[in-house]
């Protein structure tokens, strides 16, 4: 079972990961037009070893217990996938409603959309009506017992659980059983069988208990679990994606306070600073327009920042091992947590950026210790046009035991840059590991990895507006299908990716094992 891979908060919000497209000659996200009528898929050319017309197998198709990707499905105009298990998509469906009664956002207007269940044959299994829609935050997340929704309620929200293949409800909480004063997001865990859920913002009084911060729940009954983050002050929550659990940045009239904590187990660590501590006046608020945030830099490091209207105003380092808890200079992360357009990873310690403060920016893969471990030059910068995740994907070993054996694995951001369509560049080496596309010329690249398949989706769309829709084998670079497919963006999961144009929507899923 696997969550969407939505992009969280921008720079506007607080806990932001990336929301991108990226000029031609570079790499990415892109939106555009696409093929309302992409029935046949196009034949393979030009890919290492692969002969045109030709569909190669995914990584690790020697094995007959290896997941399968399934063929392209024609889903609605605009469809987004949310969440999906094996063999199953739920997909964002139909246009965007505004909620009158439904919980303020961001200062924004509340919008729901609709969403379908899909299997691999592309027939519906169930529909679920105005579930709130959100680019940053999850609304929809997939567990062990079924799939979670959030839908408006009263000024808040209400959680339901269905049943992944009958969409049967399994059991619902609405605003009094959740508590709270503001609206709930999901947080993705690793773990599926506890939902964390999050509101930030100031505490609600006279709630018991306090229920800003996060309030975790049994998937598989609903209960409400005693294991919960409280805040007695205005707090920002965000994923811990190396530890699996969510830090918050707490700020009240006397002190800062840094919060770890663990959903699963309910383990809380807290660091408080008084105002007069070295560098916490710099990182409090002073308006309504400026937030203080918090992100993983590694298990045991995090970055607490303070931005504005006018960008990142302060930056500071705090390490959890400390014996005594201090904040110490934020330069070296800088690059990567700081105003430069940046994809970042914390298994890999680092990201990938631009920035856009220079003139002819180069792309650049960066070290959180500060180090630069290359840098391509690029012809266009990253705009904020649509939300998505880019993250590097686990390349080789190859697709025997005996090449298994003989190749280690190895991290790599697949970019589109120079003469080539596709190429996959080692995060740390800068070599290219592989190239699909050799000379058919870069273009704007959106992109979605099937984990539990091994297969990277991408939809790469040229200067005059041309695209193709390609999947490839992670591990070996091999193609394993290609189409003609103009624009569009890629959205997915580990199991499940949809690319979305103006005109249609395809969706590809993974359907599980032979075995």
């Amino acid at each position: 079972m696997s969550t969407t891979h939505a992009a969280a908060r921008g720079a506007g919000r607080a806990g932001g990961r990336l929301l991108a497209t990226v000029g031609t000659a570079l790499v990415l996200l892109a939106a555009g037009c696409a093929d309302s009528d992409p029935q046949e898929p196009d034949p393979v050319t030009d890919v290492g070893s692969t002969t045109p017309g030709e569909e190669t197998e995914t990584s690790g198709s020697a094995d007959p217990t290896a997941p399968t990707i399934g063929d392209w499905i024609e889903v609605p105009s605009g469809s987004v996938v949310l969440a999906s298990t094996v063999g199953i998509a739920v997909l964002a469906v139909g246009e965007a409603q505004p909620v009158d009664d439904g919980p303020d956002i961001g200062g924004e207007v509340t919008t729901t959309r609709d969403v379908a269940a899909y299997d691999a044959s592309g027939a519906v299994l169930w529909e679920f009506p105005g579930v709130i829609e959100d680019y940053y935050d999850p609304t929809v997340l997939a567990t062990t017992a079924g799939v979670a929704l959030l839908s408006p309620e009263a000024g808040s929200t209400r959680v339901t659980l269905l049943d992944w293949a009958s969409g049967e409800e399994r059991w619902s909480l609405g605003p009094d059983e959740l508590g709270g004063c503001r609206p709930w997001r999901f947080v993705d865990l690793p773990s599926a069988e506890t939902i964390a859920l999050t509101a930030d913002g100031p505490p609600c009084e006279g709630t018991e208990p306090d229920r800003a911060g996060v309030v975790t729940l049994d998937a598989a009954t609903g209960a409400t679990r005693e294991e919960h983050l409280p805040s007695a002050g205005t707090v920002t929550t965000a994923l811990a994606p190396a530890t699996g659990e969510v830090w918050s940045v707490e700020i009240t009239d006397s002190d800062l306070t840094v919060q770890r904590f663990d959903p699963a187990g309910g383990a809380v660590d807290a660091r408080e600073f008084g105002w007069d501590a070295e560098h916490a006046e710099e990182l409090r608020p002073v308006n309504a327009y400026e937030h203080s945030r918090v992100e993983q830099v590694g298990p045991d490091l995090a970055v607490v920042q303070r931005w504005g209207e006018e960008g990142l105003l302060a930056s500071y380092v705090l390490d959890w091992t400390a014996e005594i808890p201090e904040f110490t200079s934020g330069d070296l992360v800088g690059p990567c947590f700081g105003d430069s357009l940046a994809a970042r990873d914390v298994a890999v310690g680092g990201c990938l950026a631009q920035d856009l403060t220079v003139a002819d920016p180069p792309l650049a893969s960066l070290g959180f210790d500060g180090t630069t471990r290359w840098e391509l030059p690029g012809s266009a910068g990253l705009s904020m046009e649509v939300p998505a995740r880019v993250a590097p994907v686990p390349v080789g070993p190859g697709p025997t035991q005996e090449q298994a054996e003989e190749q280690a694995e190895e991290q790599a951001w697949v970019i589109s840059t120079g003469s080539d369509l596709l190429t996959a560049v080692g995060v740390e080496s800068g070599e290219p590991l592989w190239t699909v596309g050799a000379d058919e010329g870069a273009g704007e690249l959106s992109q979605g990895y099937l984990a539990e398949g091994g297969v990277l989706v991408a939809a790469v769309t040229g200067p005059d507006g041309t695209g193709q829709v390609v999947r490839v084998d992670v591990g070996t670079g091999a193609e394993v299908d290609r189409r003609e497919y103009p624009g569009g963006w890629v959205s997915s999961t580990p199991t499940a990716a949809v690319v979305t144009g103006a005109d249609g929507a395809l969706l590809t899923i993974v359907t599980g094992s032979a075995g």
